[in-house]
């Protein structure tokens, strides 16, 4: 196999991507949603115009997943990409095993334009960059006096090999100590209803935001992180309160890293890893200012480049292994599964992505109401936090599979409470 030029046929998934077809179902369908929402109502014809210039200049995004006897692969699709009705569903159902099936699709409703990606193809990062540049070439071909900037990219520019390569490779080094095992966490209660999956939004004022996060001495990131370690906590409370307390006590969340804010990449691929704040709340009680204060050291802790390059070890080392190399793909599709479950799902109690400030240039704004990105269900977490940012508007979606709603409710009210204004939707907008 080989990682080969963007107009080969076929491409090798990313060390990242490798876990999701093996573990694809519809209680963690790996897909999540971006989407930028305009001041007037898309015109879909014109927006199908830019769609097909920007699939030409992005090639490994046009392919879906095919079947080897060692590994899964991308190949080209031959089938044109759509422009789609945006569903009211909050997320696209991806099928990866279903032949010929895209791992991206594209949809308007009113002002919005989304996109949904499989996890296979690409993260936040990537996923961003696409949806932006397909805005800038819409207006663009409205007419509007738009500049992609050096951030998003033109249909008629050559495409980079730094694009598609797996960075991950790039930057993995041998004999580097494996990162501890985690204990089970603590899981809010109820039955997952895959079918029932919703969405609860709040907009804010980043800086007010901001303003909010300082005043603990913590980033944005960390506050958010706290904030919603907080709302699980009360959920824990109301729990334990019960006649079945929680099994398990701690506390752990997910947190994406764009590692190319660490090790610079161009690659539009996955490039991320993950850091795991946590507390343990059989140490005693747990007010929100001690919550924030462990989240804030722990996640500096974990972002040093050291032991993320633990995480890059461990990932692609098991990968480069001789004996992995020769193991039938059904067999690793049943030891990913394994590793998913074990030290994956059970390991954590919820998940917040922050992409930061969506990729976009300042002089859309006259253009753009808003950005948003919503993260897919999972099962086991039952719930998940996005949040994204365009000029002094911050989004954070709140999916769940459940329908209780302690965890939606006591986050915003923790952030309402620190003198923030907010604004709450229900599903698409």
């Amino acid at each position: 196999m080989r990682d080969g030029p963007a107009a080969d046929d076929w491409l090798r998934l990313d060390n990242a991507a490798k876990i999701y077809p093996a573990t694809r179902n519809d209680a963690a369908p790996a897909v999540f949603r971006v989407s930028v929402t305009l001041r007037q109502r898309v015109r879909v014809e014109r927006l199908q115009e830019a769609l097909d210039a920007i699939v030409e200049r992005v090639p490994y995004y046009r392919v879906h997943l095919r079947r080897g006897f060692f590994w899964y692969y991308l190949q080209r699709h031959e089938e044109p990409m759509r422009v789609e009705r945006l569903p009211v569903y909050p997320l696209t159902r991806i099928m990866l095993h279903r032949r010929g099936e895209q791992l991206l699709h594209v949809y308007a409703r009113g002002g919005m334009v989304a996109a949904d990606f499989s996890h296979v193809l690409t993260d936040g990062y990537g996923a961003m960059r696409f949806l932006g540049s397909l805005v800038v070439e819409y207006l663009r071909r409205l007419g509007e006096p738009v500049d992609p900037g050096p951030l998003l990219m033109r249909p008629d520019e050559e495409v980079p090999g730094a694009e598609f390569e797996d960075a991950f490779q790039n930057h993995y080094r041998e004999g580097l100590p494996r990162t501890p095992g985690l204990e089970p966490a603590y899981h809010i209660p109820g039955i997952a209803s895959m079918g029932g999956y919703r969405t609860v939004t709040g907009h804010m004022p980043v800086d007010a935001a901001l303003r909010a996060a300082r005043h603990y001495g913590a980033t944005l990131t960390e506050y958010l992180v706290a904030a919603y370690m907080h709302a699980i906590k009360r959920a824990f409370d109301e729990q334990a309160s019960g006649l079945i307390g929680p099994r398990h006590r701690v506390i752990r969340i997910e947190v994406p890293v764009n590692m190319r804010r660490i090790h610079p990449s161009q690659t539009m691929r996955n490039f991320s890893l993950f850091v795991s704040p946590e507390i343990d709340l059989r140490l005693g009680d747990w007010p929100f200012e001690r919550i924030v204060r462990r989240v804030h050291h722990q996640m500096n802790i974990e972002l040093d480049p050291a032991e993320l390059s633990r995480q890059i070890a461990r990932n692609v080392g098991g990968e480069r292994s001789s004996v992995v190399r020769v193991v039938p793909r059904v067999a690793k599709d049943l030891y990913l599964s394994h590793l998913r479950r074990t030290i994956g799902d059970r390991s954590y109690s919820g998940v917040v992505s922050n992409l930061g400030r969506f990729i976009l240039p300042d002089d859309l704004a006259p253009y753009v109401e808003s950005t948003g990105v919503v993260l897919g269900p999972n099962a086991a977490y039952k719930t998940g936090c996005a949040v994204v940012s365009y000029q002094n508007d911050l989004s954070i979606t709140i999916g769940s599979v459940v329908g209780d709603r302690t965890v939606e409710r006591e986050f915003f009210r923790r952030v309402a409470a620190d003198g923030v204004q907010i604004l709450i939707s229900e599903g698409n907008r």
